[in-house]
């Protein structure tokens, strides 16, 4: 999936995805990151939603980002309840998608200037 958007004021833009990689700013990915309109972790630690500890929410949640959309691979799955009792209380909505629906409702919040923050776990 091509994206359009070109990098607005800085901002890390999502500009294009497919299964196992995502180009953020021109630059292609690998590997499980996060990436917010501010900042962008390239490294992340899990793979898989499997994999996802709680701690692993840790830099995103830091951030108290208005909406947190974490990203699962090539179809939809859903958080342990250990990982949903992390995100719950924090006041921060929270959507688990698709990598390719995470990434067009990433481009969305961001030209919205809305504080948001994608996992994507590739």
């Amino acid at each position: 999936m091509q994206m359009s958007e070109d990098n607005i004021d800085g901002r890390h833009i999502i500009n294009a995805y497919s299964p196992g990689r995502v180009t953020i700013d021109h630059v292609v990915y690998e590997r499980s990151l996060i990436v917010s309109p501010q900042w962008l972790i390239t490294d992340w630690r899990p793979l898989t939603l499997e994999e996802m500890e709680p701690g692993d929410l840790d830099p995103i949640l830091d951030d108290k980002p208005e909406i947190v959309i974490i990203g699962t691979g090539d179809r939809q799955q859903f958080p342990s309840t250990r990982l949903l009792r992390r995100i719950a209380g924090t006041g921060i909505g929270c959507e688990f998608m698709d990598n390719a629906a995470a990434c067009r409702t990433y481009t969305v919040l961001v030209s919205e200037r809305r504080k948001v923050v994608a996992a994507l776990l590739l």
